[in-house]
């Protein structure tokens, strides 16, 4: 059973609601479905995320799709320095007007997904950082891709996910929701699934519920190259559930006779199929093709 979020302790300044409210009348805001805008504003689910995260002062903390800023605002009374990306330019100066723009912030207008980290990170000033944000439903995996393969630059991530991806990052072989996010998020870290959120918690409220998810990145089993050949193999396994894998990863490994090779060095049968494999069998067949 996901735990309820912690009470809130944030005294009596306004509420998230309030402060939604006043924003859009000022800046005349619409919700973006493209851009799968829901923003979060209860309290105790914003301070359950911060308690999550647990930031120190002076850590740099990178939050994606800040939005208009109450957990923006939440992080930075944590003494942390926050870096916001943020893909919508009304959004950045939405986000500017409520946070007050202090110096411990830098607002990004940028997609995440086109975003060098590193560069982000030396740009700020740090080389390392903690991750935290609402991800839009069809960002999600390649966001936690993006971060997972370059997890050397931080220390730990939270995020609010909605249940089905949660359910799908925990799940093992053999289960329907078993995929490539499974794999590659057991192989990268230590996924927790901390508190479960309903839709009534967002403007607009989202049609499915939410969990907060704390991802704690473990140290790197394979080489550099392997990992890619690692995360290259999964997604083309994967991406057609219904092949064979001699077939499904045939392109990944450069052709069908280097596939069944690497396959047969790796001890695993190229009839079967991808959901069937364990992560070990997983990391076997990339040490061969990596």
């Amino acid at each position: 059973m996901i735990p309820s979020a912690p009470r809130s302790g944030s005294g009596s300044r306004s509420t998230p609601a309030q402060a939604l409210r006043v924003l859009q009348a000022e800046y005349r805001f619409k919700f973006k479905r493209s851009l799968g805008q829901h923003f979060l504003i209860d309290p105790r689910a914003l301070d359950g995320i911060v308690h999550a995260l647990a930031p120190a002062p002076g850590e740099t903390v990178i939050e994606v799709g800040p939005g208009a800023g109450f957990l923006t605002e939440r992080l930075l009374e944590t003494g942390a320095r926050v870096v916001a990306v943020e893909v919508d330019p009304v959004m950045a100066g939405m986000l500017a007007r409520h946070t007050g723009a202090p110096a411990t912030l830098r607002i990004v207008n940028a997609d995440i997904l086109e975003t060098d980290l590193g560069r982000l990170l030396a740009d700020s000033g740090a080389k390392s950082c903690k991750v935290a944000g609402n991800l839009p439903y069809q960002i999600t995996s390649p966001v936690l891709f993006k971060f997972l393969a370059e997890r050397d630059l931080v220390g730990r991530m939270v995020f609010t996910v909605q249940r089905e991806v949660g359910v799908r990052m925990a799940s093992g072989p053999g289960s329907k929701d078993y995929g490539a996010l499974s794999v590659a998020v057991a192989y990268a870290s230590r996924c927790e699934n901390l508190f479960g959120i309903a839709p009534s918690a967002f403007v607009p409220p989202p049609q499915v519920r939410s969990v907060v998810v704390r991802l704690s990145p473990l140290p790197r089993r394979l080489t550099a190259g392997r990992e890619a050949a690692l995360f290259r193999i999964v997604r083309a396994a994967f991406g057609q559930r219904r092949k064979m894998l001699v077939n499904s990863v045939a392109e990944a490994a450069g052709g069908k006779e280097a596939a069944a090779a690497a396959l047969a060095a790796a001890g695993v049968d190229g009839a079967r199929r991808g959901e069937t494999l364990t992560l070990d069998e997983f990391e076997r067949l990339a040490e061969k093709l990596g």
